[in-house]
């Protein structure tokens, strides 16, 4: 199958999940990802912010807050590009950026994920080899491609797959965290 279409049966799955189930996913996701030792050490936390059903961060943010970790929310370019920058003021402040989720500012204080950082990855689906599949911009491939902080991808385990299909740019994360188990593909 290909990406396309599989995107499209995932979406439908998605869109499909009880509203329970995804409550108490992310509250599973969340307490797994919070024990990683790669994000106990990290002093910066690159993340997204979660929108519609994806996997919510807001709660990995609320507690890199009261931790006084540095955190970093990305910015869609033009061309598939992709940068971070620091996450300053409430959540609510965030102007909406590139298809319509909320990003830092332009002209904040960009940040570049270094060893001993962390950075948190979106998946529509994971599988256990190490690979996701996004929403289709190749946004997060080209940024991991020459990135040295530590990937983790967040899935719910209901859309965990054997094997997703893929391209040569794809990018295999260090870690995968569903409400379920922690993976670490070789």
């Amino acid at each position: 199958m290909d990406k396309k279409t599989f995107r499209a049966e995932i979406s439908a799955r998605i869109a499909a999940l009880d509203s329970d189930y995804i409550a108490e996913s992310d509250r599973a996701i969340l307490e797994r990802l919070l024990e990683l030792p790669e994000f106990i050490n990290a002093p910066r936390v690159f993340t997204y912010l979660s929108v519609g059903r994806e996997v919510d961060t807001v709660g990995l943010i609320e507690h890199c807050r009261r931790l006084g970790k540095t955190l970093a929310l990305p910015i869609s370019r033009e061309n598939g590009a992709m940068s971070f920058a620091l996450l300053e003021g409430a959540l609510s402040e965030l102007p909406v950026g590139r298809y319509g989720i909320p990003s830092p500012r332009e002209g904040s204080n960009e940040l570049i994920p270094e060893n001993g950082d962390i950075i948190i990855v979106p998946a529509l689906s994971c599988d256990v080899e190490g690979y996701r599949l996004g929403h289709g911009g190749g946004y997060y491939d080209r940024y991991l491609a020459a990135c040295k902080a530590f990937s983790v991808g967040l899935c719910r385990e209901t859309l965990m797959s054997v094997r997703l299909p893929r391209d040569e740019f794809d990018i295999r994360l260090n870690c995968l965290v569903t409400e379920k188990r922690i993976a670490r593909p070789k």
